[in-house]
């Protein structure tokens, strides 16, 4: 039987054993890995948390629709024993054209270390009603209840407005006032409860209208698109918009200053057709379908630390194989064997860079705090490398490594568009290096360190 002495050497001395053990540390730092992921996560569900708070007392996101016409009317029919009955419907008329022109006036708002952005909106409302026609739904005159009509405009979040309204309509004003629940349209906003001038109007004559809506909110502002033709202009000093919804701007104009926006939509891109009853909104006009369709700009903050943070710590696995696999060379070509526990330091300070950017990200401008968290892991391994790598020239060129790597990272970070193209060829050129250097070495062979050191112990 072999004594156990000389198969323990070998052991220490396997090339193979060497990389299972490396192997096995980068498996194990997945743990602390996901706990700053995790963090990430809880910390930027935090700033979320701290934005709805600011939000809940000064505006949420506003989506913004109408003026809508509804006009009750008159249905006859049976009831459940056959005897005539008469009861009342409405229909819902949108208007044929609608402009809607104004500014976005941002602010940034903190909640304890959390930031986040709201704005006041001062909008004019501008646009036509035709007099409305109920001879597709076979609907007599008489039966049209005009002197009930009323007009509504949606505004989800109430608390936003910040003065009294008043509607021009066709030169007559009228108070807008709250109550303006719509089915099928929106849950809160605005109403005028009777509207004149429809009952002795002609067929095709036109109602044009008016109003100021100056509204609080934050982060984002939409717009419904209800005209039959919709033009909205809309400019901000706000230096990162970010268009969203079902239509994007037909032109735009961004700079360091702010930006301006002008979108013209046509009732052709909708779903939903220019007027309805009540009894069909919810097959040809939901809910769904309305909200679905509205556009406008989300104010973006450009620096999302959680973000950056998080696509990070994605290279993490990355970074502890290309720093592990340089000291195991080492290893290979010098005279000298690192031991587990060396490696395992080495590797908690590259998850520990992480937290550090997390946490000094919160407090600083996110390239500072990059260069902060990453100049002092380069140092600690750097000077860390120079003791235990005997020398300080293999330490030297360590913290070249080291260096290299942080900053194709935050290249990596700074870029949205060409990204995953960089990341690609990046991994790619670093496989390739790897595997010229490596292309002579006898992996089969017992590793120069281990066999020196070994020698040495047994003197």
């Amino acid at each position: 039987m072999e004594p156990m002495e000389p198969v323990r050497r070998r052991l220490k001395s396997s090339t193979t054993v060497k990389l299972l053990m490396i192997g096995f540390l980068i498996l194990l730092f997945l743990i602390p890995l996901s706990m700053v992921d995790s963090l990430v996560r809880e910390r930027a569900q935090r700033r979320a948390e701290a934005a709805s708070e600011v939000a809940s007392t000064w505006g949420s996101r506003q989506v913004l629709g109408g003026p809508v016409l509804v006009v009750p009317y008159y249905q006859h029919g049976k009831d459940e024993k056959g005897k005539p009955t008469t009861w009342v419907s409405w229909a819902s008329f949108l208007p044929d054209t609608l402009k809607v022109e104004g500014r976005i006036l941002p602010e940034r708002r903190s909640r304890g270390i959390f930031e986040s952005v709201v704005y006041r909106a001062d909008l004019r409302w501008t646009g036509a009603f035709k007099r409305p026609g109920f001879e597709e739904w076979r609907i007599a005159p008489e039966d049209v209840i005009w002197e009930d009509a009323y007009l509504t405009v949606g505004v989800p979040d109430m608390r936003g407005i910040r003065t009294a309204l008043k509607l021009d309509w066709s030169g007559r004003e009228l108070p807008l006032e709250p109550g303006g629940a719509e089915d099928g349209l929106w849950t809160s906003g605005l109403k005028v409860t009777q509207v004149p001038g429809l009952a002795e109007g002609k067929d095709g004559e036109r109602y044009a209208f008016a109003f100021n809506l100056a509204v609080n909110g934050s982060e984002a502002l939409r717009i419904l698109p209800l005209g039959k033709q919709t033009s909205v202009a809309i400019k901000s000093d706000w230096p990162d918009p970010k268009f969203t919804g079902a239509f994007l701007p037909e032109e735009r104009k961004i700079s360091g200053t702010g930006f301006s926006a002008l979108w013209n939509v046509s009732y052709f891109g909708r779903s939903y057709p220019q007027q309805w009853r009540h009894e069909e909104a919810a097959r040809v006009a939901s809910a769904e379908s309305v909200q679905a369709s509205a556009f406008g700009v989300e104010l973006f903050l450009p620096v999302d630390i959680y973000q950056k943070t998080e696509r990070s710590t994605k290279y993490g696995v990355l970074f502890l194989i290309l720093t592990f696999l340089t000291f195991f060379l080492y290893e290979v070509w010098n005279p000298f064997s690192l031991h587990p526990l060396q490696y395992l330091l080495v590797g908690a300070a590259l998850c520990l860079f992480y937290l550090l950017l997390l946490s000094i990200s919160e407090h600083a401008p996110f390239a500072l705090a990059y260069l902060i968290a990453a100049s002092a892991t380069v140092l600690l391994i750097g000077g860390y490398s120079a003791a235990i790598l005997r020398g300080r020239l293999r330490a030297l060129v360590m913290t070249c490594v080291l260096g290299l790597l942080y900053g194709y990272l935050y290249v990596l970070l700074q870029l949205e568009d060409y990204a995953l193209l960089l990341g690609s060829v990046g991994l790619f050129a670093t496989l390739a290096l790897v595997m010229y250097v490596t292309r002579k070495i006898d992996w089969s062979a017992p590793r120069r360190g281990a066999e020196v050191t070994a020698a040495v112990t047994n003197g």
